[in-house]
């Protein structure tokens, strides 16, 4: 199957994939629509990560196409923020909403934050200090049993 003309600039030396907000909406929107195809721990089929590929291809705007293994990487950061996410709900036993994040309120929250997402395995939680992440409903699906 030939790939229509990309919108913009191809990069043909461009090492990795450089990803914009509507190129993961869309990947995630796509498999979210295709979640029964997920395999083993959480990843999807090659087939599935090369349709996924093709379905961006549209939105490229500038860089490196998007290939299957691109696709496989982004999904890898994205359950990793997902993994996080539900750990620190689960384990944490301080506050999580979808809409407010951790809700850090005041200097003594904001120091425990601070310390918290100091720790390198918890610098992904970073932005969700006072915000939900848009696309925790979908990966929720994806994952009805948690990751």
């Amino acid at each position: 199957m030939e790939l229509a003309a990309p919108v913009g600039e191809v990069d043909e030396g461009a090492k990795c994939a450089d990803w914009t907000a509507e190129e993961t909406t869309v990947l995630i929107k796509y498999l979210h629509v295709h979640h029964s195809e997920c395999a083993d721990a959480g990843n999807f089929h090659q087939v599935t990560n090369v349709n996924a590929a093709e379905h961006i291809h549209p939105l490229h705007w500038t860089g490196k196409i998007k290939d299957y293994k691109n696709v496989l990487i982004k999904w890898g950061s994205i359950k990793q923020i997902y993994n996080a996410i539900m750990t620190y709900q689960r384990g944490s036993g301080e506050h999580w909403d979808n809409e407010n994040g951790v809700n850090i309120c005041g200097a003594a929250d904001a120091e425990k934050w601070g310390k918290f997402v100091a720790i390198k395995r918890n610098t992904i939680m970073r932005p969700f200090c006072n915000k939900g992440w848009e696309y925790l409903h979908f990966m929720e699906d994806i994952f009805p049993q948690g990751s």
